[in-house]
């Protein structure tokens, strides 16, 4: 790429789609991390589960061996068996704990989600609108004394009776169907070379490349009523609970 300069009305709108980009990828960092967490603790659990069967087997089968005596490494293998379904417990309430702001930071990337793809579709439809008002003043000299010579030149065709019965068309009518079509078949199989376009290169032709922007919780008015009532009702019994500050 030769030329990296952005234009300069664009910039603007640059500005808000980057802070809009830092908003929607901190949301989906932070929840990248917390469905780490849920993982790691519900693998935690499993495991303390599976010692804990294992042990109590043991543990009982050590106490009748020793007849129902308890030794000092019977009442620490106890302690252990203990702490660990203490330790299980707590993963259970991390897990709601963790559960809880995963779903409303998956409510974070549904609103970071459609505030960045907004300012993307609006920064791409301005630059597009641009484009093609400086292509049409500028590069269009050719094409229009083309189809003004092509209107001159029918200008004194006779219209006869056959080709009023078969539907005709005025020719200037005639003459911008032919442009447009032509145009638009043109621009169907023209092929846009991201390395070739600054501003493309910068935005990218879709707003979906980011991570987590795919959630649709918070997509209506109604549901985000109801989805964050639902969740400050949650946050309230984990409080009330003490599983939360």
């Amino acid at each position: 790429m030769t030329d990296t300069t952005l234009p300069e009305y664009l910039k603007p709108a640059f500005n808000r789609l980057d802070k809009a980009k830092a908003v929607h990828t901190e949301n989906a960092r932070n929840l990248d991390e917390v469905t780490t967490a849920i993982t790691r603790t519900a693998e935690q659990k499993a495991g303390l589960e599976q010692e804990n069967g294992i042990d109590t087997g043991e543990w009982r089968s050590a106490f009748r061996a020793a007849g129902a005596v308890l030794t000092d490494e019977l009442r620490n293998r106890h302690l252990m068996r203990v702490a660990s379904r203490e330790l299980a417990q707590e993963c259970d309430a991390m897990a709601e704990v963790l559960n809880f702001e995963r779903d409303k930071l998956e409510a974070a990337c549904s609103v970071s989600a459609r505030d960045y793809r907004q300012e993307h579709y609006d920064l791409l439809r301005k630059y597009a609108s641009g484009e093609l008002d400086k292509a049409l003043r500028e590069a269009c000299g050719p094409l229009i004394r083309a189809m003004k010579l092509k209107m001159l030149s029918r200008s004194g065709e006779p219209e006869r009776e056959a080709e009023a019965a078969l539907g005709y068309v005025e020719p200037e009518k005639e003459i911008m169907q032919e442009v447009v079509s032509w145009l638009m078949d043109a621009a169907t199989k023209h092929h846009i070379c991201l390395s070739d376009e600054p501003v493309l290169y910068r935005t990218g032709l879709s707003a979906e490349t980011l991570p987590h922007m795919d959630y649709k919780t918070a997509s209506t008015p109604a549901r985000r009523t109801r989805f964050y009532n639902e969740l400050s009702e949650r946050e309230a019994d984990l409080k009330a609970r003490g599983l939360l500050p």
